[in-house]
């Protein structure tokens, strides 16, 4: 039961991104980043990963007040694109860092003049090759297919370089507490009744708002992998336009509230009126941070997740057609 076991992981896997040496490194870069003083960020990733980049778009817009955009490999691999970006950064994030397609996209944007930052897994690989500098998550071997440890990983060490940046206290401080509040975080009743509702369900709506939206790309990309239920994210404001159209009849829609204001109780009270099957995850303020309390989550879900896979008679460790690297164009 890998996932299981490496559910088990993360707070440990998140306390060695605090370690003195992994702080010193990320410190160093951040002075480099802040000397730079790029106009806008740019993200390379895929999967779980650019739910990842989508977190940290979030963080960086908030904390640092800097754009940030994802750019397509395909623009590279597809397309040969050639980009003026001069003085802009990239951060290029991946738990294994073997896909060819992000290496080349990460190379072509440190030719045209981008400072490219590999968050990675495996600080060894193709993608880090192809970077200027490089941050060792420090997740450990991970052998689920479906990332878990590695991606809330990703998420904290670019929460780390966003802070040191930012020079921003209230973030750094908020997590060199998550490791403990992470080992600390009791699961909730509120999924008992998930997993009456999902069990044999076809379709899950997971809606999120703020960095809470990479969150629910997450859930609702592993209720694919592992459940085998077409999952669908979408942010708090984004629900109320098109989606809401479907979302009646005991439709199943889950709702993360960390970190997402007020915004999410207004989706919530407007779903709930027309007869959505709402599970609704109670906001988390622990750390008080809204950037940081929604990671403590992660572990909660996780283990739903896997379970909801067995209660489905599935395998969470080895989803159908799937493998741990996937090489794409």
């Amino acid at each position: 039961m890998h996932m299981r076991r490496e559910i088990i992981e993360i707070p440990d896997a998140v306390a060695r991104l605090a370690a003195p040496a992994q702080q010193r490194q990320i410190r160093d870069l951040s002075m480099r980043l802040r000397r730079l003083d790029p106009a806008a960020i740019v993200t390379v990733a895929r999967g779980s990963s650019d739910h990842a980049a989508t977190y940290l778009k979030y963080a960086a817009e908030v904390t640092l007040g800097l754009p940030v955009a994802s750019v397509g490999p395909s623009t590279v691999t597809v397309h040969s694109a050639r980009f003026r970006a001069q003085g802009l950064a990239a951060l290029a994030i991946s738990q294994s860092g073997s896909s060819d397609d992000l290496a080349l996209l990460a190379r072509a944007l440190g030719t045209a003049g981008v400072h490219v930052v590999a968050l990675t897994n495996t600080p060894e690989s193709v993608l880090a090759e192809a970077c200027r500098d490089v941050i060792d998550i420090a997740a450990g071997p991970e052998q689920a297919v479906a990332a878990t440890k590695s991606f809330v990983s990703s998420i904290v060490a670019g929460l780390w370089l966003i802070g040191h940046w930012a020079e921003d206290t209230s973030l750094l401080d908020a997590l060199s507490a998550l490791p403990d509040a992470l080992a600390t975080r009791g699961e909730t009743g509120m999924l008992d009744r998930a997993l009456d509702q999902l069990k044999a369900a076809e379709s899950v709506v997971v809606v999120g708002r703020g960095a809470g939206l990479g969150l629910a790309s997450e859930v609702a990309l592993k209720l694919i992998e592992t459940c085998g239920v077409h999952g669908a994210a979408y942010s708090g404001a984004e629900v109320l336009h098109g989606p809401r159209a479907i979302l009646s009849g005991g439709f199943p829609v889950l709702t993360l509230s960390s970190g997402a204001g007020q915004g999410m109780d207004q989706a919530i009270e407007a779903l709930e009126q027309q007869g959505a099957g709402l599970v609704s995850i109670p906001a988390c303020d622990t750390l008080q941070h809204p950037l940081v309390d929604p990671l403590l989550d992660m572990p909660m879900l996780y283990g739903f997740l896997e379970t909801l896979s067995r209660a489905r008679g599935m395998s969470a460790d080895a989803p159908r057609f799937l493998k741990k690297e996937t090489q794409t164009l």
